[in-house]
């Protein structure tokens, strides 16, 4: 017997009474070494309980990579304990345990004896499944699939088994039953066809509670419909009414809750073809937009952090105001210092992301027209590293910036003249180029401060009556705003091509120019500026980041947007693009 040298061991072992691997763990008796030496056949049982079902498939529950760095879930068993299983499994009573030595067993010699014996093993264990050990069961249902399927065994008892469960079990299992039903593909279609007349049985859409149960099982019948090759509207209709359940609960208008659920109600509508529907939650969608609150969180630093922030800020600004105007600018400019580190924060946000809870809840965002999104998981990883990056630069160069500009504007260090000065003598925008082919006398004689003077000015008209005359309480940086945000790409573009680069593509079969992202990827760009300076004009104007291009050029920002923030964002976009002279 193989039982005889560890007796208390194996009693626990053939009498636990959970089916669930971590309640057997618990249940089994503690082992000490006989003699100094443990017991071999004790580690094969260890190793044969070190192994989870996944979709049928007994593995490893940690999968390793070999010599050559491919990732493996082999069993790892020698010959030998695979002769000790042999034995277990003809001594054994518990068909849990011989389920598992019979399915370890067919994995490695492919023989049909061990297959039906697993099957038949597998089977015992689904009649004696407790309500409590329920998640259980549809495990179980899964490697009967799958082994009969490899092996062809009982192929029709196994289909007309799977058939009767469909019909008798309670609703939110059966579900789960299907799935694992057609992710093996062993009903045939003309069963599947009767299996999809029946799908409001798989639903219930009075009871809040059973929201995602409906969810999965009708993401299900999606799968089952496209095997079938049936119109999907029923199915989406009925994630329309499930999306009831949640608003029923969230009658607030000022609750995000509402105006996002209705927002995916919205969507299944469109997709159901209820057009009528759709339009009248739609317009509900845009009502409750104007309705709708998102709280701020505010987490000032401490008096002492404050006092220190400051301190620092003042030494620092004290500093560069002793300098000359076109040493000021060219700090600014040039420096590399003043700007966030993204592979630094990068790498920061993915470590704390994965070790948080925002993997276990779904995310949901607000644009700047307040309609939202579920992010992935990847979308989850993007978001905090926006985030962490305004948070980074609003410590590290904004406070500085405005600080430099606005004691320079007192002190007269700086003012719109000569800003204008330094980038004509100091930067390619003061530069006459000729810049097109069709370009006539006036454009001959104008560069592109020409483009972004306006914009400067009002920037500065703006700030100066800010600062000086203490009246301009809102500051109106509009038109700064909309005209230095456009002509950057614009001034971007002629960089390219001035410095011998190509900013023309293939776009199905036309000529076109690259686009603002597709500009920030331009191996000119890559070449002649720091991955600090790309970053910055990333998170400034593109989808990556504020995507502030995006919103002026759409006319999607509100009075409060047109800050002297963002302007300031901008202007130091621009002083860092204009760094270099032409030769």
């Amino acid at each position: 017997m193989t039982s005889s040298s560890n007796p208390e061991f194996y009693n626990s072992l053939e009498n636990f009474k959970s089916l669930s691997i971590w309640n057997i763990q618990k249940e089994l008796q503690e082992v000490l070494p006989k003699e100094g030496n443990w017991d071999d056949n004790i580690i094969t049982e260890r190793k044969v309980l070190f192994l989870n079902l996944n979709n049928g498939k007994l593995i490893s529950n940690a999968l390793v990579t070999d010599i050559k760095g491919n990732v493996s879930d082999e069993l790892n068993f020698n010959a030998k304990e695979y002769e000790y299983l042999k034995i277990r499994l003809e001594e054994s009573n518990n068909s849990w345990l011989k389920s598992r030595y019979a399915h370890i067993l067919w994995k490695k010699t492919k023989h049909k004896k061990f297959a039906e014996s697993a099957l038949e093993n597998y089977s015992k264990i689904i009649n004696e499944i407790k309500a409590e050990e329920s998640r259980e069961f549809t495990i179980l249902i899964s490697a009967i699939l799958y082994i009969s399927k490899t092996t062809k065994l009982d192929i029709e008892k196994v289909r007309e088994f799977i058939t009767e469960l469909l019909k008798e079990m309670p609703i939110w299992i059966k579900g789960e039953i299907l799935a694992q039903a057609l992710h093996h593909n062993i009903i045939e279609k003309s069963e599947l066809t009767q299996i999809a007349n029946s799908l409001e049985t798989y639903v219930e859409l009075k009871n809040p509670v059973s929201y995602s149960m409906n969810q999965n099982n009708l993401n299900t019948f999606l799968h089952l419909y496209r095997k079938i090759r049936k119109s999907p509207e029923e199915i989406y209709s009925l994630f329309a009414k499930n999306e009831d359940l949640i608003l029923e609960q969230h009658p607030n208008d000022e609750d995000f809750i509402k105006i996002t659920y209705l927002g995916n109600k919205a969507m299944y509508l469109k997709q159901a073809k209820e057009l009528v529907e759709y339009d009248k939650a739609m317009c509900e969608y845009n009502r409750l937009k104007t309705k709708v609150k998102l709280n701020k969180i505010s987490i000032p630093l401490n008096d002492e952090s404050a006092q220190k922030f400051n301190e620092y800020l003042n030494l620092k600004t004290k500093y560069l105001l002793q300098l000359s105007t076109e040493e000021i600018l060219s700090y600014f400019s040039i420096n590399e210092d003043i700007l966030v580190d993204s592979e630094v924060i990068k790498k920061t946000v993915e470590g704390r992301i994965k070790n948080s809870l925002m993997y276990l809840f779904s995310t949901t965002t607000f644009d700047i027209n307040t309609n939202f999104k579920v992010l992935s998981d990847k979308e989850k990883v993007d978001k905090q590293f926006l985030q962490s990056y305004i948070i980074a630069h609003n410590i590290q160069c904004y406070p500085l910036f405005l600080k430099v500009f606005t004691q320079g504007i007192i002190s007269g260090k700086l003012n719109y003249y000569k800003v204008f000065s330094f980038l004509e003598a100091h930067s390619w925008y003061g530069q006459k180029t000729k810049r097109s082919i069709s370009a006539n006398e006036i454009d001959e004689n104008s560069s592109w401060l020409s483009l972004l003077a306006p914009g400067l000015h009002n920037l500065f008209a703006q700030h100066e009556l800010s600062v000086l005359l203490n009246t301009n309480r809102v500051n109106n940086f509009i038109l700064s705003i909309d005209s230095l945000t456009l002509k950057f790409e614009g001034a971007m573009r002629d960089f390219i091509k001035l410095s011998g680069g190509n900013t023309s593509k293939d776009h199905k079969g036309e000529i076109k120019e690259q686009l603002l992202e597709e500009l920030l990827e331009n191996e000119i760009i890559q070449k002649y500026f720091s991955k600090k300076d790309i970053e910055l004009f990333k998170m400034t104007f593109t989808s990556r980041g504020k995507n502030i291009r995006n919103n002026v050029a759409h006319c999607f920002m509100e009075y409060s947007d047109y800050s002297l923030q963002v302007a300031s964002l901008i202007f130091l976009c621009i002083l860092r693009l204009g760094k270099y002279t032409l030769e």
